[in-house]
Formats: C-alpha cells, sequence, structure tokens
C-alpha cells in the first residue's frame, strides 16, 4: 500500500536524480518471446528503481475495438474475437508462468473477462476507454509477475490511481494533483521496478477512464518522467533509433546518434512514424533527454534527443508522406482564413499565391475527417478548395539552409513535378510539396545524393563449424573497425540444410541459439536467383565448407553478382574446365574471388604470389610442405614409434580429417599444389602431377572402421622409409613441389628424403613451409613459413581477405 504522507524533500530529489523511465510498445510484447527479451532488458539495462511504461501486447487495443464495433451489430461475431482475445491473454500467461504467480494473474484475468461477458451482453455497462484500458492493464500486470517470477522486485501501477486530467479532445493533466499521488506512490518503495500503464489516466473528479489518445503510451513515458523531474526516458522500438530516412522505404539508412529538441519535434511534426508531436509536449528541454533504443538489437546504436550547446549546421533526416491534400482559401476572405486557422491543427507548410491571391494550406490526409468534418460546418458556401494528389518530401536538420545538402534537394524537387518549395518558420526544414505519387527508387536515389552514405555490403556464410563459429566471433569482435568505410552485415549463415537469413543483419549475440531457432530448410541453387534482390550495393559470399557441390556453384554465384571468399579448396582445385569456367565467368562478370586461406591457413602466401607476379617478377619453382597435417606426423616420426601410432594421435587431436586417408593419400595436398600453381599461370590438372601417397592399394577402398583397424599395415613400409633415409643422413619428409623448367610445368607430390640439417626437417609440429624461387629470388629464395591449420589462424586469414575485399569495395569502380 502507498503511503498518504509526500516523502521528503531528500527522496524526492533522489527519486529525480535515480529513477529513469523505460517504454516499451505493443510490438515489443507480442508474444511470450518479446516477453521475456523485455524482462531481460528491464533487467539488464534499467535501474533498480526504474519505472516501465508498456503499451498493450501485440495488437490488443485493435482487437478491443474491433469487439467494440462489433457488439451492437454482429453479436455473435464479436463474442467470437472476444473469446480469441481471452485464450491470446491467458495464453501469455500460462507460457510465462507457474506456481502461484499463475494461479494469482490467471484468476485476475478471469475476473476481467467474467466482465467483459457480463459486458457483452448487456448485464453490465462499461465505457469504450475504461475497455480499451484493459489492453494496458493486462500488459503491466503480467510483466510484473513475470518479473518477479525472475527475482526481481517489482510491482505495476495502474496510471489511472495517480494520474488525473479534466476532460477534453487531448486530455489536460492536472499536473501538482498527479505528482503529488505519483510521489506518494514510488516515496516508501526505493528499490521497486515498478511496470506502469501507458495510454490511460482517470478523469479528476469522477474517476472516470480517460485516454490519452494512440500513440499515447511514449507521450505517458514522458509525462511520467516530468512529474519526477527524472533525467532520461527511454523508448524502446523495434527500431535502431532515429534514421536516416524511413527504413520501410529506404535501403542503407544509418541510425543518427544525436537529435536536437527542434529537429525532434519538427521530425514528428512532419509526420515520422517513429515519434509522436505529443511526445516532446511534458519534456524539461534543459534536463531530460530521450533515448529511442531497439529492443530487437539491444546492442545497436540509439539516438539520444536532448538539448545541444551547437549543432552543426546538416541535414539529417529525409522525411517524406505520400498522401498530401491543399486546401486553398482566397486571401480576401479573411474571416474565414482566421477561423480555419483558429482550429490550431497545424498543417505541413502553409504560402500564399500571388497570381492567384489564394492562400494554401498542406496537411496530410490523417487529418482529413476533422478538416471536413469543420468544413462541413463553417463553410457553408464552399469558399475552402480542396485538392488531393500530392506529396511531400522533407529534409530535416538544424539551420537547414545552411546545410550542404539544401542546394541538393532544392535542385532535385525542381526536377520533379514541384508545387511549393519552403523552409519551415524555424528554419528545422526544408520542404518540398510535390504534385506526383512518390516511389521509393526515388527516395532511395535522393537519400544517396543528399547524404552520400557509405557503400553497403551483404554477406552471406555458408559453413557454420570450427572455422564458422570461429570467424563469426572475431567478425563480431572487430566489426566496428570493418564499417569504417563500408557498411557490411552478416545477412546470412547456412549450413547443408538450414539456413538463417535475414537482410537488416543477423544478430550475432548468441547466434548459434538464433539460428536453431529462426534457420530454415533451403535449398542453396534456389537462394542464388533471391539473393540478386538483396538490399545492399555488393554481395559476398563466404565459403567455409569443404563442399564440390558448392564448389560447382561459383561460376552462378559470380553470374549473379556476388563476390566470393573461400576456405574451400574444392574450386581452385577442381577439374580443369571447371576451373577455367570459374575464372571465365569471374572475369565477365568483374567480381572478386579471394581464397588466401585455401593453402596454408593464414599464411599470406597467396597474396605474396600475386604481389610478385603483379610487380613483373616471374615465378620459376615452388616447393616445400604445404599440409600442417603431414608436418606433425613426420616431424614427430623418429623411427622409434610407431606411424600408426601417431596416425591415430593426430585423428584424436583433430589434427587429421575424420578420415585420415584424405591427408595420407596426399588428395589435400595435391589440391593446395594445384591452386599454386594455377595462380602463377601454370595449365595444371591432377593428372599432370605425380602423386605418392601412403595408403597402400589394399586399404584405399575399405570403410573407415575396416582401414583404421588395419592401420598398423602403414608401420612396416614406413619404417623401411625412415631406415632408407637414416643411411643417407637424412629424415623422410611429405613435399610438394613446382617448377616451370623451358616453359614446361614440372610437378609431384611424395616422400622425400631431406638433410637433417636442412630447415625443412626442422619444424615445429604442424608448421608449414614454402619455399619460392624466381628471378628476383633466385640465390636466395623466399621462403613463408607459420601454422598451417587450426582454426583460429584460418579464420584470422578469412578475416584478412575480408579487409582485403572491403577496401577494394569501398569505392565505386
Amino acid at each position: 500500500m502507498s503511503s498518504d504522507l509526500l516523502p521528503t524533500p531528500e527522496r524526492i530529489r533522489a527519486i529525480a536524480d535515480e529513477i529513469h523511465l523505460h517504454k516499451f510498445g505493443g510490438s515489443s510484447l507480442a508474444d511470450a518471446y518479446c516477453y521475456r527479451r523485455v524482462a531481460r532488458i528491464v533487467t539488464e539495462y534499467a535501474g533498480v528503481s526504474d519505472m516501465v511504461v508498456v503499451s498493450a501486447a501485440g495488437d490488443t487495443t485493435n482487437r478491443i475495438l474491433a469487439i467494440i464495433e462489433a457488439r451492437e451489430s454482429q453479436p455473435e461475431y464479436a463474442a467470437t474475437l472476444l473469446a480469441s482475445l481471452q485464450r491470446y491473454q491467458q495464453g501469455l500467461i500460462e507460457e510465462l508462468l507457474s506456481g502461484r504467480p499463475l494461479e494469482q494473474v490467471m484468476q485476475a484475468s478471469e475476473q476481467d473477462f467474467t466482465r467483459w461477458q457480463a459486458w457483452l451482453i448487456g448485464d453490465e455497462s462499461i465505457e469504450r476507454a475504461e475497455l480499451c484500458a484493459y489492453g494496458e492493464l493486462w500488459s503491466a500486470r503480467l510483466l510484473a509477475a513475470l518479473l518477479q517470477k525472475q527475482g526481481t522486485r517489482a510491482d505495476y501501477i495502474d496510471a489511472r490511481t495517480f494520474l488525473s486530467a479534466k476532460d477534453a479532445a487531448e486530455p489536460i493533466i492536472d499536473v501538482e494533483s498527479s505528482r503529488e499521488a505519483l510521489l506518494k506512490r514510488l516515496g516508501p518503495y526505493p528499490g521497486m521496478r515498478f511496470i506502469v500503464t501507458g495510454f490511460i489516466c482517470s478523469e479528476s473528479g469522477t474517476g472516470r477512464t480517460l485516454l490519452l489518445g494512440r500513440n499515447g503510451s511514449d507521450y505517458s513515458a514522458t509525462l511520467i518522467g516530468s512529474l519526477i523531474d527524472s533525467r532520461q526516458v527511454t523508448i524502446w522500438k523495434d527500431v535502431a533509433g532515429v534514421y536516416s530516412a524511413d527504413p520501410r522505404k529506404v535501403e542503407r539508412v544509418v541510425s543518427l546518434p544525436t537529435l536536437d529538441w527542434s529537429e525532434a519535434e519538427e521530425l514528428a511534426r512532419l509526420g515520422s512514424p517513429v515519434l509522436h508531436p505529443r511526445t516532446f509536449q511534458p519534456v524539461n528541454r534543459e534536463r531530460m533527454v530521450i533515448s529511442v533504443r531497439s529492443s530487437l538489437k539491444v546492442e545497436n546504436q540509439q539516438t539520444r534527443i536532448g538539448q545541444y550547446d551547437y549543432t552543426e549546421a546538416q541535414g539529417k533526416v529525409l522525411t517524406s508522406l505520400q498522401d498530401v491534400v491543399l486546401f486553398s482559401i482566397h486571401v480576401a476572405d479573411r474571416d474565414l482564413i482566421q477561423r480555419f486557422e483558429g482550429t490550431q491543427l497545424e498543417p505541413l507548410v502553409s504560402w500564399i499565391e500571388e497570381e492567384t491571391q489564394e492562400k494554401f494550406y498542406a496537411f496530410h490526409q490523417n487529418h482529413l475527417e476533422f478538416i471536413r468534418h469543420w468544413l462541413a460546418t463553417q463553410d457553408a458556401e464552399h469558399k475552402v478548395h480542396e485538392v488531393s494528389g500530392y506529396s511531400m518530401i522533407a529534409l530535416v536538420g538544424a539551420r537547414i539552409q545552411e546545410s550542404k545538402q539544401f542546394a541538393v534537394l532544392r535542385r532535385e524537387a525542381n526536377d520533379q513535378q514541384l508545387r511549393r518549395f519552403l523552409v519551415s518558420t524555424n528554419k528545422t526544414s526544408a520542404i518540398a510539396i510535390l504534385g506526383q505519387k512518390l516511389d521509393n527508387r526515388l527516395l532511395g536515389r535522393l537519400h544517396s545524393q543528399l547524404f552520400n552514405f557509405r557503400r553497403s555490403v551483404g554477406v552471406l556464410v555458408l559453413g557454420r563449424g570450427n572455422i564458422g563459429s570461429e570467424w563469426l566471433q572475431l567478425f563480431r569482435q572487430q566489426r566496428d573497425r570493418m564499417n569504417e568505410n563500408v557498411d557490411v552485415r552478416i545477412m546470412g549463415i547456412a549450413n547443408s540444410s538450414r539456413l538463417w537469413l535475414d537482410y537488416s543483419g543477423v544478430d550475432l549475440q548468441d547466434w548459434q541459439e538464433s539460428f536453431e531457432r529462426l534457420a530454415r530448410p533451403y535449398v542453396l541453387t534456389e537462394l542464388l536467383r533471391e539473393l540478386p534482390n538483396a538490399p545492399c550495393d555488393e554481395m559476398i559470399v563466404i565459403d567455409l565448407t569443404d563442399s564440390g557441390s558448392v564448389a560447382q556453384l561459383y561460376p552462378s554465384f559470380f553470374a549473379n553478382g556476388m563476390h566470393i571468399i573461400s576456405a574451400n579448396k574444392r574450386a581452385g582445385s577442381a577439374e580443369e574446365s571447371l576451373y577455367r569456367e570459374i575464372r571465365t565467368i569471374q572475369h565477365e562478370y568483374k567480381r572478386e574471388w579471394l581464397y588466401n586461406t585455401t593453402v596454408g591457413a593464414g599464411l599470406p602466401l597467396n597474396y605474396a604470389i600475386n604481389d610478385l607476379i603483379r610487380s613483373g617478377d616471374h615465378i620459376r619453382s615452388i616447393s616445400g610442405i604445404f599440409s600442417g597435417t603431414m608436418s606433425w606426423l613426420f616431424e614427430n616420426f623418429d623411427g622409434k614409434v610407431k606411424f600408426s601410432d601417431l596416425v591415430r594421435q593426430a585423428r584424436a587431436e583433430g589434427f587429421t580429417e575424420p578420415d585420415p586417408r584424405e591427408d595420407l593419400s596426399c588428395h589435400d595436398i595435391v589440391r593446395k599444389l594445384l591452386i599454386v600453381a594455377r595462380d602463377i599461370g601454370a595449365t595444371l590438372d591432377w593428372d599432370d602431377i605425380e602423386i605418392r601417397g601412403l595408403v597402400p592399394e589394399h586399404l584405399r577402398e575399405l570403410s573407415l572402421d575396416a582401414f583404421l583397424a588395419q592401420l598398423s599395415d602403414l608401420d612396416e613400409p614406413m619404417q623401411k622409409l625412415w631406415e632408407e633415409a637414416q643411411q643417407e643422413n637424412k629424415v623422410p619428409r611429405l613435399m610438394a613441389s613446382f617448377s616451370i623448367t623451358d616453359e614446361r610445368s614440372h610437378a609431384r607430390v611424395g616422400i622425400e628424403y631431406i638433410s637433417v640439417e636442412d630447415m625443412l626437417t626442422n619444424l615445429i609440429p604442424g608448421e608449414n613451409i614454402f619455399v619460392i624461387y624466381s628471378d628476383w629470388y633466385n640465390d636466395m629464395p623466399l621462403v613463408i613459413s607459420g601454422p598451417g591449420a587450426g582454426r583460429k589462424v584460418t579464420a584470422g586469414g578469412v578475416q584478412s581477405d575480408l579487409h582485403q575485399l572491403l577496401a577494394r569495395l569501398a569505392t565505386p569502380a
């Protein structure tokens, strides 16, 4: 129970300084998952004494209005709608609560719907406003119970118990009595999170329910914040703040970090869907800040609206309205003009045309019903003329005429069916009234010209195994730095059978859990037809699979406008005919293909080879140890330990492929050798390479289990190789080499005996080494060595490729 005593001045000041307001709209509370997300936000991002203002869950208010409308003419349909609403509300309760809290909230819900049933059949009278208030009441009660269940001190407050007003078209708040009642309610409960109903208040004296209007919950939040003189109100929406344009109409918008009060109010006045003009009415501009944040992606940028000492002359937001209507009155009809303007309904713009001596007013169609009703009673002689079919585009920002974008907007507007171009009286917007319908292509082009934003790049990740998981974590850590020059977003993550696709960018926090919940079955060839329509300037496919079927689609990726970063060796080592097709399509469509990690994991081998060739050098030969797996095996093989035991150990520790024959047969090394040789310019295929693998013929076709059971068959031939090498004071190493002599290519993969003093025999187990001879590196070779396997270094190599590619894409060709 609340105290009847007003808190002490010290407690009142603590309330003002410590309590912030948070507001969540209906879309943030649409289902049980959304409620849990809001509860997590409240516990993690709200202070222990903060207040939360809530709207009705999902489309509850619309459902209530539909029931009210159907009650008189379609009572059976109204009963069906009411039953559906009850199932929805009580379904939320059952899914979110359990035990005693479930019983208490469900009992209250049953009482509410019993009263609704009585109203429906005429046994009880309930006013429309009170019926509409139930949506907010149910939301506040349920969220408070959910927080209590999770161990948070929380309770709910029906705003009608403290917020009183005089009845009017827009209720006039009784500020002093409302403030006193609220402070009395809050005073005894420091450390309590109160959940408050938005949208509703009570009539002073009678206690009747009054509504604050649609979008009234935003207004409720700033109003309640002003009553306690709070420093901040955070409005949580399904968007990350205020954007440079409406993201439903324009692609590649960005969220703005700050807006000045004048900019935000002008944006709201011109019909922006983010904030309603009434939201700003009660605000103490010298003290309060309004923060607009996304409840869907909490880590995303927010927009802070406040009073800033200096605001740069800059256009910040391109806003638009599709259906604008002009009303005109002859300037001689002064009395009619005075009465029309006395409605206090503010037009988007107004002006006088000297040629016709008419004064024009531009309104959005949302005001048509009110204006037409007024004209029906006040303009008997039909002197006010109405013309529809217009639209509006406006650029909002401080000192707009001084901004660089002002001339751009004026020039572009002149190229359209311009009816009028004006600057608002407060100098925070430039407004063009057009005699045409708007289309999103025009808005997108204008947005790009006004702001010249960074190019946008979408990324599809194929493969979410060890390397994919490691790289996604690395990308998340470096995302801000990568976005300095381009706007890069992960739009999709896929494995062999399921795809999580979100063109606005997938949320990488807890992405594994989100993938399991949101991924759907897909077919890659069908996805290829969809991706070219992705809302971005460029699209990159990052292939982290080992799939031959994915490699076969590389020509289609390129033909559909996508660039490729590949850790998959199958394309670069494909049969010569497929490889040439890939390269031909790549060059025809001018796409990029980076694949440094296919040879040497994160080592810069590919970059070094390309730099030498571009600089005019001619590479004569490349040799070395291309496999981290074989490096590990032979560096640990000393003739004393059985080779089969080393293979088993390497497999157990994840150094080999699941089937070690992929490594022992040298197929993996051959792929790497083909990639390197083709980079140099050689025309080379599998049949051109001399391959001497380590798997005897009788073991090649066995099942994996049978092969592992007979693994010891490798020991005798491997021991013999060791002993032969020792007789020459050498050791065996599995080498790959490629050379060009007299314009002819020579390539081989197999065991070679290397002097114990050679650098090739003194590697760290798992290390790769590449020895390059060229015209420039003739007497002394260029040597590149380092770890040749491991998910961290491979993920780092993929990240390096992405940095390289983004640098190329940052500026259009």
